[in-house]
């Protein structure tokens, strides 16, 4: 090899070094990584099928019609269709008919106010606080999770839009570790509480710098009357469980750190000028003024700068993913950490980039969940061997929660027809609340209980808005046909939103038959029936 071959081989090497080490570096799982213009729905059936195919499973067929419809209705909307909606969609040989339906009820109010309610549920879990308010008129607005984000831990109520935004820290704010768990819980996906009192014993990720690192972020806020404040000064002291106290520097999950202003304690005479400031905003009843320096602010910095948002976007993928899927890429929920890896590394990664490269819209994050293959299919599974939930190869059983309880059952026991259903269901759901404050949120562990099956026997309410007679009423159509196979198939597509089965259809027109001589209090007892049944009571 002559000397200019030898130079020219030495200078190629060193661009593609040169390039090499310029070049960002990818995470784990991105190098597989799909491209951003991929759908949502394509992206998740790829991943999806790729480990089906990995782990030889074969999934379950995909959902009935009926079944879908009833899903994503649940999903979307927190109701049941109705008989009409079930009917009409079943009959429809439209092949875009599924993503129509999507976007009807992605457009429908019943969905903004189930999307706050959903989104409530997990937010304010544990505290008697309400945010159905201000998460309604965010999910109205279209607003974005970041932006949301930004309201609730800024908590500024200056701006008449964000009223009850505050209320998510004003429930906590008297305890400080619970609001810095709560809050590293709901937005970053990371239950800090084990590291409060010693470093994790298990994760090597999280330590007491971690835990008091975001304590410090909220420890100069404070509750005046009805008010939040921050303070331009204070600082987090701890003990270690070994060593001497130590202050702990304003530090994010990542290991990131700021310094703010205020970390020399104030004197007594500036103690003393705060608390008559403090009395007189009381007295008052104004809004003290924002500090020069919010340490909270500088916590959303860090939590939404570049490269440092993946515990953001992904804790928010992971709940999302866990209410339609029935099971987290990541589960428990809370335990987002490198021990604790997702079922699907590359889809999770997926997701989340493609969460914050569109601005963390949330319908957009939605349909693209529910369009998607693996969502469709059957909760019933022929194979030899069920499998695993984190799989996703069925459909998950899910528990329906107070609000579709709530709204179901009375829309179950109505019979809408015209042009004005969608108006009605409006009206039915907002009527709905008080029948729901008769259930309780499913829990992982989920089983029913005593209180909700003596309501179900004993509940004068129940027989009211579920089984009451009249204009509208399923109860006075049922016994207005003029068969008993009429009544029972109007009753199974009401209630389970499907046509009924040869047998169900005969055992119940057999019941009609017999109880001929009393057919409203038959009725009743045919539409109890199917409404305290677990088919009724699940999403499936």
């Amino acid at each position: 090899m002559n000397t200019k071959t030898i130079q020219n081989t030495i200078k190629i090497s060193m661009i593609v070094l040169v390039g090499l080490f310029s070049m960002p570096l990818a995470s784990k799982g991105e190098e597989k990584m799909l491209p951003p213009e991929t759908s949502i729905e394509k992206a998740i059936d790829y991943y999806i099928e790729a480990s089906w195919k990995e782990k030889k499973i074969k999934p379950a067929v995909a959902a009935d019609d009926t079944v879908w419809l009833r899903r994503v209705s649940l999903d979307l909307a927190g109701r049941i269709p109705t008989a009409s909606e079930a009917k009409a969609f079943a009959e429809d040989k439209d092949p875009t008919k599924k993503q129509k339906t999507i976007e009807r009820l992605i457009a429908s109010p019943l969905h903004l106010r189930h999307q706050a309610q959903e989104i409530e549920t997990f937010l304010m879990n544990g505290t008697k606080g309400a945010m159905s308010e201000y998460l309604t008129k965010a999910m109205t607005e279209n607003r974005s999770w970041d932006r949301i984000f930004k309201e609730i831990i800024l908590a500024d109520e200056s701006d008449a839009s964000n009223k009850g935004s505050s209320d998510f820290l004003k429930t906590r704010v008297k305890d400080l570790d619970r609001l810095t768990n709560d809050v590293s819980v709901a937005f970053f996906g990371v239950n800090v509480s084990c590291a409060q009192c010693h470093d994790h014993p298990l994760v090597a990720d999280w330590k007491q710098d971690h835990f008091y690192g975001m304590k410090a972020f909220f420890s100069r806020t404070y509750e005046v009357g009805n008010f939040l404040a921050e303070k331009e000064y204070g600082v987090v002291k701890f003990l270690p469980n070994k060593g001497k106290e130590k202050q702990a520097d304003f530090m994010f999950l990542t290991g990131k750190t700021v310094k703010p202003a205020g970390m020399t304690e104030p004197t007594k005479e500036e103690l003393k000028k705060e608390k008559e400031m403090v009395e007189e905003w009381k007295k008052n009843k104004t809004q003290p003024p924002k500090p020069k320096t919010s340490t909270r602010a500088m916590l959303l910095d860090l939590a939404l700068s570049n490269g440092d948002q993946d515990f953001f976007a992904k804790a928010f993928v992971n709940q999302v993913w866990n209410r339609f899927y029935g099971f987290g890429l990541v589960m428990p929920l809370d335990q987002m950490h490198s021990e604790n890896p997702p079922s699907h590394p590359e889809l999770m990664n997926w997701l989340a980039r493609d969460f914050a490269n569109n601005g963390f819209n949330i319908p957009r994050l939605v349909k693209g969940m529910v369009s998607s293959k693996v969502y469709g299919l059957s909760s019933r599974y022929e194979g030899e061997s069920t499998p695993l939930a984190k799989d996703f190869a069925m459909a998950r059983l899910k528990p329906l929660t107070p609000m579709q309880m709530g709204v179901s059952l009375r829309l179950a026991g109505q019979f809408l027809t015209g042009n004005d259903q969608e108006k009605k269901v409006d009206e039915i759901s907002r009527g709905s609340r008080g029948l729901a404050d008769q259930f309780a949120q499913p829990t992982e562990d989920f089983q029913i209980g005593v209180t909700e099956a003596l309501f179900f026997s004993n509940s004068s309410r129940f027989q009211t808005e579920c089984l009451g007679e009249g204009k509208d009423k399923l109860v006075t159509a049922m016994t207005s046909l003029a068969t008993p196979e009429e009544q029972a198939d109007l009753a199974v597509w009401s209630v389970l939103s499907r046509g009924a089965t040869s047998d169900e259809k005969a055992v119940i027109a057999g019941y009609l038959k017999k109880h001929g001589a009393n057919a409203q209090d038959a009725s009743k007892q045919v539409l109890w029936s199917l409404m305290a049944s677990p088919e009724f009571r699940f999403n499936h």
